[in-house]
Order: structure tokens, then sequence, then C-alpha cells
């Protein structure tokens, strides 16, 4: 066995890369962006390959289904699999996917026309949410509070566009409250310019999203979302408070870690969820409908690494909690080795 890591700098590969030095685990870093990169993976005898997919990284976004799948052919074992990873960053394909395995998703439409977006807009009740396909933290999330809003979104979307990655002062509101956890005047003004200039290259590198629209039934009454996660056989989760005259919870930053607020019906659906399509590792946005049933809103294979390091604890499957602190990302490599 030989595990090949295509690494990040505070991302979960962190936590891999000392996992396999600590348990004398063989691997290799390597780049998954190379030309060469299936060449290294023969070259180094690859068995395994872990990759933690970046939604701000047009590279990634672009190159990990030519890699992975290719992998996979080759008879590597790759995390994360075909299941987990398929629809990363795209809630379009996201919708499709639940309701093929008719999952409690939050009701959607996507329209591919111009003509069928404005007729739906004509019968529909308001406000509506609009989602650009990618995008995580809220961004690229809208509230249509009228039917003219939603003529002028639709009619941007199939004309110009909207560049999925956002400018760098675009959300300052949400950008400020991350920059507040950062005390140290040097460390934050270092992290503030190094942040605009990955994210004006990253805009540079992306194109429109155009040719679509995607709408998503408004819940009201819910001013906090619950995020599950699930690793395997092990579950953990938060609820995400939403901010001050806004209906979006995920980047508030206003996060609650106690165990006993969160709801298990949620963790149930989650765990059901993951083994039904065989994910690695997956979270599930929760909100309630108007019957307080759990609606699924989005689902996604990353999330913020040290945010979850304040968990209480894990699930199991029997819905029994398991106290005290516990590494995601060890959890992961350790289901994948096994």
């Amino acid at each position: 066995m030989k595990v090949g890591i295509h690494h990040r700098e505070g991302s979960f590969t962190d936590r891999w890369i000392y996992y396999c030095k600590s348990q004398n685990i063989p691997f290799v870093q390597v780049d998954c962006h190379a030309s060469e990169i299936i060449k290294t993976l023969q070259q180094e005898k690859v068995t395994h390959l872990m990759w933690h997919l970046n939604h701000l990284s047009v590279k990634d976004k672009m190159t990990f289904p030519y890699v992975l799948n290719s992998a996979d052919a080759m008879g590597v074992k790759t995390f994360p699999n075909f299941n987990t990873r398929w629809h990363f960053d795209d809630k379009v394909a996201q919708k499709y996917f639940m309701e093929a395995i008719k999952a409690p998703y939050i009701k959607s439409h996507a329209f591919y026309t111009r003509e069928e977006a404005l007729s739906y807009i004509e019968t529909t009740q308001f406000p509506l949410v609009a989602k650009l396909k990618g995008g995580a933290g809220s961004t690229n999330v809208k509230l249509l509070n009228s039917k003219q809003e939603a003529e002028i979104y639709i009619d941007t979307l199939f004309t110009v566009g909207i560049k999925s990655i956002n400018k760098p002062l675009d959300n300052l509101d949400q950008k400020l409250r991350v920059a507040k956890q950062v005390k140290n005047p040097v460390v934050l003004l270092k992290k503030t310019v190094g942040f605009v200039k990955r994210m004006n290259k990253e805009r540079a590198m992306s194109q429109a999203e155009v040719g679509y629209v995607y709408f998503q039934q408004f819940l009201p009454n819910n001013d906090f979302d619950t995020r599950i996660i699930t690793v395997g056989d092990k579950a953990f989760g938060i609820r995400r408070f939403t901010h001050e005259n806004d209906f979006r919870a995920s980047g508030s930053g206003k996060i609650d870690y106690t165990a006993s607020g969160i709801d298990s019906k949620m963790i149930s659906v989650a765990f059901q969820i993951s083994d039904v399509i065989g994910a690695q590792s997956l979270a599930y946005d929760f909100v309630y409908d108007e019957n307080e049933t759990p609606k699924i809103v989005e689902i996604c294979f990353g999330f913020s690494m040290k945010a979850y390091d304040k968990c209480e604890g894990f699930w199991d499957k029997n819905l029994q909690f398991h106290k005290g602190p516990f590494n995601p990302q060890e959890f992961m490599i350790k289901d994948f080795l096994a």
C-alpha cells in the first residue's frame, strides 16, 4: 500500500500527512494538476489517492473528474470516491441526485431557457431563493422578493451571466465577521493581502455562469440551519444561526456546538443517504419546512476543517453519542485505508 496525497496547506491533507507519518504508512505528495500525474501514480506505485477538493480553485474543479476518474480506471482507490465527489460544488447536480434517491430535499427547479424560467415565476410564490451552481458560505445565494426582481435575475443569467467567484470585496459583511476572529493585526494583513491576490487570480480564470437558473423554495421561520457531517459510521454536527436581517446561515459565523440542540432525525437521514449512495464523507445542510420536517438544502464533500474541532463529540449509527474531542480527518483516512 502507498498513499498519494495532493497537498494543500490548511486543508484536510495536513492531518492526513501527519497521520501517515505517525503511523509509518508509506505516502507521497503528488500534484494532481500536473500533466504527468497519471505517470507519477504509476511510477510511484500509488494504491490510494486522496484529494481535499477546493471549491475556490478553478483548477481543482476543472481537473478532479479527469484525474480521479482515471485513477479509478487504473484500480487506484480514490478519496473522495465517485458518488462522494461527482456533484461537488454543483447545486444543480445535487438536485437531480437527491431527487433520484428520493431524499427529503427542498423543492428545487432548474430551467435552461429564459421562456421556461419566466413562465415559472408567473405562478410561483415569492420570496424565492436563487442560487448559482457553485459557491460556499452562502455566496451566490439571493432572495428574490418579487416577480420584477426575478425577471432581472433571469435576464442576467441568460445574457451576460454571473461569475461564481466573487470579487474580494463582495459579501464584505461576511468577510469582516471572519476577519474579526484573527486577533493579530500583522497576521490579518498578510491573510487579507493573500486572500485578495488569490481571489483576483481565481476570478480571472473563472467563466460566467450563464444559460440556466436554479430556484429553491423559501422556507420561512428558520433562524438557523443544521449541518450534519457523516464520515463512515460516525456523524457530528453544528447549528448555524442567521445574521441579523439575513435569511442565510452559512457563513454567518454564529455557530452553536451544543450537541443536545441537534435534531436526531437529521442525523438519521444523513446516515441513511450516505449509506445508500456509498458516500465516504458528506456534509448535509438542513432546515425545517412548515410541518417542522427536516429538509436538505444542499450537500457538500468538503467543509472548514478547524471549525468542527469544537464539537462536543460524535454519534455512531445507533445514534449513541460519544463525548469528547475527535479528529474527523483521521476518521477519513482510517476508513479509507481499512
